[in-house]
């Protein structure tokens, strides 16, 4: 029988990382293919924000192979301009420009740093406004709003660059509990029409219905990986077992 090849758009392959003396990543080895949500989980300190901006290119690496998109990200910032216009990053903190509008927010990169018509741009910024549910939010600044809205402006800014992949660190972990769901249902909606995503997260029960794949990180290293259902239902090592007995008990 011939082996099903995956279309791998995010590989890392025995990655390091260190921080002076710290060794943040250890011989981390990934890959994400075309169409799927793969979530990171582990304890604070564990690497996975680290890990996922390597991935964009914020982080450099000292070890190892980094491939987004077809693109080799090379321990010397080689790469990185092609790798940002290939993905879109979500972070914790909303990082929208707070003298901006909405709308403003989402066509400043692509019409002064890509050269798009101002009417395309705003055209394609409303119907991502749209898809996120807050197209009556365009005309309004970001402190106007609630920090769910403002997530769900800045996944919509991401999203204008047509990225081949989304990259999502902890987006929920500022919001409220009532507001986690309306950042938590775009994703979902991203995941359902084939969007690649690399999401840090520690939302079990986003995991649990979105994931195709579970990454357990812990000191650095990648301690375990498997498809939900297995992940959940049998851990194989003391430290994931420890660290789903905390979560899944807040």
């Amino acid at each position: 029988m011939t082996p099903v090849t995956r279309d791998l758009v995010v590989e890392l392959v025995h990655v390091g990382k260190w921080y002076g003396a710290f060794h943040a990543l250890r011989d981390v080895s990934l890959g994400v293919a075309r169409g799927e949500t793969v979530a990171i989980c582990g304890p604070s300190g564990s690497g996975k924000s680290t890990l996922i901006r390597c991935v964009n290119g914020l982080e450099r690496h000292q070890e190892g192979e980094i491939r987004v998109a077809g693109t080799a990200l090379g321990s010397d910032g080689s790469g990185v301009e092609e790798v940002r216009r290939r993905t879109g990053m979500v972070f914790q903190s909303f990082n929208l420009f707070p003298h901006l509008s909405v709308l403003d927010n989402l066509t400043l990169g692509p019409i002064y740093a890509a050269g798009e018509a101002a009417d395309r741009a705003g055209r394609r910024a409303l119907a991502l406004l749209d898809r996120v549910g807050i197209a009556d939010q365009a005309a309004k600044f970001p402190g106007q709003l609630s920090g769910g809205q403002q997530q769900r402006v800045a996944i919509a800014r991401a999203l204008m660059r047509e990225p081949e992949v989304m990259l999502f660190d902890e987006p929920t972990s500022s919001l409220d509990p009532e507001r986690v769901q309306e950042v938590l249902a775009v994703m979902e909606e991203l995941a359902a029409g084939g969007m690649t995503m690399l999401v840090v997260t520690h939302e079990m029960g986003f995991i649990r219905r979105i994931a195709d794949l579970v990454v357990f990180m812990d000191q650095g290293e990648v301690v375990e990986a498997a498809p939900p259902a297995l992940f959940f239902a049998q851990t194989h090592t003391e430290r994931a077992r420890a660290f789903l007995g905390r979560v899944m008990h807040l």
